[in-house]
């Protein structure tokens, strides 16, 4: 009885203090809502074990670049550095003696991050001309309609559930912001604690993304070109990594009427620069790969060579020919490459010019771009004849057709080898590009976050 007379009279006093407060408690009601929606929007209290990234493009749910699905997942194979397949979710793989069959297993006991078991009906894989069929729940059996050796390579690209964005880890999707049908933010949660929460925010270009930088909205910034655009600024470091994924490349239209003349595309070549603070190219693969030609034609700051190149070319273009314009287009973040490569070409007493474009020309006599080169030494969609859309060159050698139509076919790398050898020597001989540098991938991030940084690099490198 004492005890209810305690609890009624604590009771009474409670119910009047709130009338004498009530306005403290409707606002109290009011902010704490509030303040959970602008932690959760916003994340305005600091944590320490969290970084923010700033990608440069716009992308749906379906395209996701590269740096983001190697955060949720991996791929069946993996590529290394000297474009080697290696197995990777998969045990491995058969294929049979016309290179048009592979059949691949899946590692036992692997998971989604939902802890589901990852089975061989829960992949989707959209190849074109590829027939894909599940024999069972750790198989997945691909049908090409032609030969194709190198088809492994192009199942690096990490996989996720099917209906889903599940991957198989370090990390899952936790939160989608959208604008229209482009995805503007994203959040990922790690599985495991000891890994950083990450905050990824896409920009529409790079101006945008450098603006977005220096206000703050993001700690770290991945993928942009002009490494000198922060170095003014004592509180962020760059990172740069070596990307042999892409080339910085001068590409000859080779039906123009002045550079259909490959005595005048080697005087290009041989005279232009080499790049400094860049790691060079000097065929249409990185050094590290194991179809590379040692012993191949070289070019770049040669200028000897470059004058007894123009001297044979004179033998079959006319003065008229020699003294017209040559314009090399290129692309706004190219245009200090293009100022040097013009200024060598002037050098040999040519008429050229540079012009800068934003976007690839329809109609060019030089290109100067940056392109993707696959980790596997077929080429054939950028060098083969029929390849109109991709063959920016529209360069048409039988020799190199028959090489590249024949590397795709052959399953053994010592054959395959012997063609992409005579394929580096055929195409440099007939210079119908000049392969300048492989371009760095810049990171720019806030000094403090480095060790939070480091911590997820790793996971997005190829």
């Amino acid at each position: 009885m004492k005890n209810l007379r305690f609890f009624k009279l604590w009771f009474l006093i409670a119910i009047k203090f709130i009338k004498r407060n009530y306005w403290w408690f409707i606002g109290l009601a009011i902010l704490i809502p509030v303040a959970i929606f602008v932690q959760v929007k916003f994340n305005l209290f600091y944590n320490p074990n969290t970084i923010s990234l700033g990608l440069i493009g716009t992308y749906q749910e379906h395209d996701l670049p590269f740096q983001v699905t190697k955060l949720i997942s991996e791929g069946l194979v993996k590529v290394m550095e000297n474009g080697h397949v290696k197995p990777n979710l998969v045990s491995g793989w058969e294929v049979n003696n016309d290179a048009t069959s592979f059949k691949f297993k899946i590692k036992p006991d692997l998971q989604w991050a939902d802890g589901s078991p990852v089975r061989s009906q829960d992949l989707v894989f959209e190849i074109p001309n590829v027939d894909v069929s599940i024999p069972d729940e750790v198989t997945a059996q691909f049908s090409l309609k032609e030969a194709y050796s190198p088809f492994p390579s192009l199942l690096i690209k990490p996989i996720l559930k099917h209906g889903s964005m599940l991957g198989t880890g370090p990390y899952k999707i936790t939160r989608i912001e959208k604008s229209r049908i482009f995805i503007t933010k994203l959040k990922l949660k790690p599985l495991d604690s000891k890994l950083p929460i990450i905050y990824i925010r896409f920009y529409p270009n790079e101006k945008v993304a450098i603006t977005g930088f220096n206000l703050g909205e993001v700690q770290a910034l991945l993928g942009f070109s002009n490494s000198k655009a922060f170095s003014q600024n004592p509180k962020v470091a760059i990172l740069q990594k070596q990307d042999f994924s892409r080339m910085v490349s001068v590409l000859f239209n080779t039906k123009d009427t002045v550079l259909a003349s490959r005595s005048l595309r080697q005087a290009l070549a041989f005279i232009s620069p080499q790049i400094s603070g860049e790691d060079p190219a000097d065929s249409p693969y990185p050094h590290t790969l194991w179809a590379y030609n040692p012993d191949s034609k070289k070019y770049l700051s040669n200028p000897d060579e470059a004058k007894s190149a123009l001297e044979r070319a004179k033998s079959n273009l006319s003065d008229e020919a020699l003294k017209g314009e040559i314009i090399l287009t290129a692309t706004p973040n190219l245009e200090e490459v293009g100022n040097l490569i013009i200024k060598e070409w002037k050098s040999l007493g040519l008429n050229a010019k540079l012009r800068i474009e934003s976007g690839i020309p329809q109609n060019f006599q030089a290109l100067l771009i940056t392109q993707s080169i696959p980790s596997d030494p077929d080429q054939y969609v950028l060098w083969h004849a029929t390849q109109t859309k991709t063959n920016l060159t529209k360069y048409d050698s039988k020799r190199v057709d028959k090489d590249l139509e024949d590397g795709r076919k052959i399953i053994t790398e010592e054959e395959r080898r012997a063609k992409y050898f005579d394929f580096q020597k055929t195409l440099l001989e007939d210079a119908p590009a000049v392969f300048l540098y492989f371009p760095k991938y810049n990171i720019a991030y806030l000094k403090k976050k480095e060790a939070v940084l480091n911590k997820i690099l790793p996971l997005t490198s190829h």
